[in-house]
């Protein structure tokens, strides 16, 4: 009889469609389709998009020409055009060539000019010119759109895991609910015929009734949460239909892991390897460029200028400072302070944020294993209750509908206890993307 019902307890537990693919192969599938990763990918693709415009706007140098219109007076012909190329370069020089040519068709005669210009502005560190933190802010929006597509790639992984592993569980209950069902109505069955022959009254018949009545509305409103839960597993991971998987079992090496990670000091290496945290990092030392470049901007501007008259032969050239006396530097640089001040205290708002919540996931972690030491008790239990009732059956002491009742309450435990064990992978595989590390399905499940 217990080899038995074991067998017909992994028989329930493990029915699967012809079709049924191993739950990694799914996650994989999911992987590549589901809206938040092509957006995600969209992202990258975008602003690899964005950084090449601006690389190309940096160097492109910029062209003008300019004619004034042909004048006629009496038998007098002239006209003129200027030629005028810029480039601002990165480092926040400025160079700029004009060419202008005029003629005169009386005498013949044609005569142009070449002007020349390059400014500088004095500079500390030439990367805080405006071109140049365009061009790293273009570089860090790209590497921050494809760490946060690494990111989001991890955590649908895990919550697509989480879904399907819950959807498992879900159908499991519907089985359960369907068995007590199937066995209220053979109450209900039986207490009508003690009716009948009046070994009952109608207080049993009403209490059977309720039973019954009590069990249909479980047994619906666990069919339509699995069917709402379904739904939302479509939309969420952008699925066609559901998927038939196997089952996965937990390996026994699991609560081994899951105990020497639970060990493991929470460090502030550990908090800063956070992505809000990174995120937070970056936005302090933008705002300190802010702040150097407020205080550069400040400095004169020191200008060059060649000029060269074919006419005389002659070449000119000469030297400007430009400065500014508008408070507007003073002000801008105040704000760039006050900017970086609660950049800072963001960050630090943000370290705290990360090692509280790196705390709550691993009370978690240590709940679920933890659990799994009551279910070990409540095994031994059931196993003591199933070798008496066993014995009371043989016995004639035990009806065979209170003998069913036992075996869907071994059923429910033997649920209870996969539901555990995938609670305690998924919370270990959640606390370690927390920390940063990698982590595989194939780490704590045998397909």
């Amino acid at each position: 009889m217990k080899r038995s019902f074991f067998v017909m307890i992994l028989v329930t537990l493990c029915v699967v469609s012809a079709h049924a693919q191993p739950i990694s192969e799914i996650i994989q599938q999911i992987a590549q389709r589901a809206p938040a990763i092509l957006q995600a990918q969209d992202d990258v693709t975008a602003a690899e998009r964005e950084l090449k415009l601006v690389r190309q706007s940096i160097w492109m140098p910029q062209l003008t020409v300019s004619a004034m219109p042909i004048s006629f007076s009496g038998s007098s012909v002239q006209g003129s055009a200027t030629l005028s190329v810029g480039l601002s370069l990165p480092t926040g020089t400025t160079l700029r060539f004009s060419y202008t040519g005029s003629m005169s068709y009386v005498n013949g005669s044609f005569q142009s000019s070449l002007y020349s210009e390059a400014t500088q502005p004095l500079l500390f560190d030439l990367k805080l010119t405006d071109a140049a933190l365009e061009l790293d802010h273009r570089q860090r929006a790209l590497e921050e759109a494809t760490q946060t597509l690494s990111e989001t790639q991890r955590q649908v992984i895990l919550n697509a895991l989480s879904d399907l592993l819950e959807l498992t569980i879900a159908q499991e209950s519907i089985e359960i609910a369907q068995a007590r069902v199937d066995l209220s109505r053979k109450r209900l069955d039986a207490v009508r015929s003690r009716v009948t022959s009046g070994q009952a009254g109608q207080t049993e018949l009403l209490a059977a009734q309720i039973e019954l009545r009590q069990s249909e509305l479980t047994l619906a409103k666990l069919q339509r949460d699995f069917a709402l839960a379904q739904e939302r597993f479509l939309v969420t991971y952008g699925l066609e239909k559901i998927p038939s998987w196997q089952a996965p079992s937990v390996k026994a090496e699991l609560k081994d892991l899951a105990e020497v990670l639970l060990h493991v000091e929470i460090t502030p290496e550990v908090v800063s390897k956070d992505a809000r945290v990174r995120r937070a990092l970056q936005q302090v030392a933008e705002a300190e460029r802010t702040v150097s470049k407020a205080q550069q901007d400040a400095l004169p501007r020191v200008g060059f200028t060649v000029s060269y008259d074919p006419q005389s032969a002659g070449w000119g050239a000469g030297i400007s400072i430009r400065y500014s006396f508008s408070t507007d530097q003073t002000l801008k640089q105040a704000e760039a302070q006050r900017a970086l001040a609660a950049a800072q205290q963001t960050l630090k708002a943000t370290r705290e944020t990360v090692r509280l919540e790196l705390l709550a996931q691993r009370n978690a972690l240590s709940e679920a294993y933890s659990q799994l030491e009551v279910l070990a008790l409540k095994g031994e239990l059931i196993a003591l209750q199933q070798a008496m009732k066993e014995q009371q059956l043989e016995r004639g002491l035990l009806s065979p509908t209170d003998w069913e009742e036992f075996l869907i309450e071994m059923r429910e435990f033997e649920s209870e206890r996969r539901a555990a064990l995938y609670r305690l992978a998924v919370a270990y595989l959640r606390y370690k993307n927390s920390w940063g590390l990698s982590f595989s399905i194939k780490e704590v499940f045998d397909e």
